[in-house]
C-alpha cells in the first residue's frame, strides 16, 4: 500500500512534468532537425604496435553515414568530424583477428546522432624475419656476349616484414644489366623480393639493402677503326709552340675482345716521340703502343710530322756603314756613320741572332771623285727578314786625298 501510495502521490503533477519534458525535447528537435553529412572520414589508427603490421582491412574502412544536429549558425565540413580507433588492446596473430570500437568525435556545438561503422574487425600480422638465398638475374643477355662466373659482396640476405608477406618471399634477386659491348660487371644492385612464381612480393625489406655484383662477362672478337693518337714528349725549345701534327695513316683497324678494346679509350697510342729542345718540324716512324690483347693491321710504322713555330716579332737595332770596295788613292766622306735597322721574323729567331755582326756597306768600287746618294745594304741570315732602314740611303763624298806639303829645303851654313 505504501508502494501504490508513493506511486499516485501528486499524480498530477508528476504527468504534468513528463508532459512538459516531451514538449521541451520535441521544441528542440523541431528547431535543430537532424542532418547528414554526405562524405567519408578516414579513421585514423593509434597505438599500432610497433611489432605488428595491420593486414586487415585493408585499405582502413572509412565513416560514413553519418548524423548529427548543429544550429545554424556552426559551420560544418569535413576537418568537423575525427574518427579514430585504438590498437591497444587488439591481439596480434598472424591468424586471429580482434573486434576493435570506432570512435567519431565533432567540432564543439554538433552534436553526433548516429554513424557506421562503430566497429571494425582488425588484423595485427607480428613482424618477423629470415634469411632467403641472393639470386642474381641476368635480364636479357646480348648476342654474342658470354656470362662468366659471378661473385657477390653476400649471398643470402635477411627479409622482414609482416608474416603474411614474409612467408611468400622465397629469394631474394639482384637483377643486373649486361651491356652489349662485352664489358665485365661491377654494379651495386637493389634486392627485390620474389615468391615461387617470381612475382615481387611488397611490404617487406631487406638488409642488406644492395649487393655488389661482379662477373666476368666474355664477348667475340671484334675489328673497329679507331684515330692514331702520336705520344709526344719533351719540351721544345723556347719561343716555339707545336701548330699542327701530320700522321699517316691517320686511322687504323684494331681488334680485340670488347674488354681488351676498352682499354684504348677509343684511340690507338703511337710510341713516345721526343721534341726537347726542337726548333724546327720534327718527323718520326714509330709503332703502335697497344694494349694486351689488342692487334692492329697495320705492318709499317706510323709516319709522324710535328710542325713547329715562332710567333713573328720585329726588332730595331742601331748598324755602323762603311764603303765597300774603297780605292786606296780616294778618300770617303759618309753623311751618317750608322743606320738604324727594323729586324724581322720568328721571336725564337731573333732571340737567337747576335745583331753585333750586322754591318751595312754602300758601294763604292766604281765611283769617281763626287758626291753620290746611295743606299744602304745589310745582309741578315735565313729566317731573319730586313723590314725597315732609317735613312735607307745615304750621301757619300769621293774625294783625292789631299797633296802632301812640300819639304822644307836647309839652310846653307853661312
Amino acid at each position: 500500500m505504501r508502494v501504490l501510495r508513493f506511486f499516485f502521490r501528486n499524480w498530477l503533477l508528476k504527468i504534468g512534468a513528463v508532459v512538459l519534458a516531451v514538449l521541451l525535447y520535441g521544441a528542440m528537435v523541431f528547431l535543430q532537425s537532424s542532418q547528414q553529412w554526405p562524405g567519408t572520414i578516414a579513421i585514423e589508427i593509434r597505438n599500432q604496435p610497433t611489432t605488428a603490421y595491420l593486414i586487415e582491412p585493408n585499405p582502413m574502412d572509412e565513416v560514413s553515414k553519418i548524423k548529427y544536429i548543429a544550429p545554424p549558425d556552426v559551420q560544418v565540413s569535413q576537418s568537423s568530424f575525427h574518427a579514430a580507433i585504438d590498437l591497444t588492446t587488439a591481439k596480434v596473430s598472424d591468424s586471429e583477428s580482434s573486434s576493435v570500437q570506432v570512435t567519431l568525435q565533432a567540432d564543439v556545438g554538433i552534436q553526433i546522432i548516429d554513424y557506421q561503422p562503430k566497429q571494425i574487425s582488425v588484423r595485427l600480422d607480428p613482424i618477423v624475419q629470415r634469411k632467403v638465398d641472393v639470386v642474381v638475374s641476368k635480364g636479357t643477355i646480348p648476342a654474342g656476349v658470354s656470362p662468366g662466373p659471378t661473385t657477390l659482396s653476400a649471398t643470402t640476405a635477411e627479409v622482414s616484414g609482416p608474416a603474411a608477406y614474409v612467408s611468400k618471399v622465397l629469394y631474394a634477386e639482384a637483377l643486373i644489366r649486361i651491356d652489349a659491348s662485352g664489358l665485365d660487371v661491377n654494379q651495386d644492385v637493389d634486392l627485390v623480393a620474389r615468391d615461387s612464381s617470381n612475382a615481387v612480393v611488397k611490404n617487406v625489406a631487406f638488409n642488406p639493402r644492395t649487393v655488389n655484383v661482379q662477373m666476368q662477362v666474355g664477348s667475340l672478337t671484334r675489328t673497329e677503326p679507331v684515330p692514331v693518337n702520336p705520344i709526344i714528349t719533351g719540351t721544345q725549345a723556347a719561343g716555339y709552340y707545336v701548330t699542327s701534327i701530320d700522321v699517316t695513316p691517320p686511322i687504323v683497324s684494331v681488334r680485340g675482345q670488347a674488354d681488351a678494346l676498352a682499354k684504348l679509350n677509343g684511340k690507338a697510342n703511337t710510341r713516345a716521340i721526343s721534341i726537347a729542345g726542337a726548333t724546327g718540324d720534327v718527323s718520326a716512324n714509330v709503332n703502335l703502343d697497344l694494349p694486351s690483347g689488342v692487334t692492329s693491321n697495320v705492318t709499317t710504322q706510323i709516319s709522324v710530322v710535328i710542325h713547329l713555330s715562332s710567333p713573328a716579332s720585329t726588332r730595331s737595332v742601331s748598324v755602323g756603314v762603311t764603303p765597300l770596295g774603297a780605292r786606296s788613292d780616294r778618300t770617303y766622306s759618309l753623311s751618317a756613320p750608322s743606320i738604324i735597322v727594323t729586324l724581322g721574323g720568328a721571336t725564337a729567331a731573333l732571340n737567337a741572332f747576335d745583331t753585333s755582326t750586322l754591318v751595312g756597306t754602300v758601294s763604292v768600287a766604281d765611283l769617281d771623285v763626287g758626291t753620290y746618294t746611295l743606299s744602304v745594304s745589310v745582309s741578315v741570315p735565313p729566317g731573319i727578314t730586313v723590314q725597315a732602314r732609317s735613312p735607307a740611303q745615304i750621301t757619300v763624298t769621293v774625294a783625292n786625298p789631299s797633296p802632301s806639303p812640300a819639304p822644307v829645303s836647309a839652310s846653307p851654313t853661312p
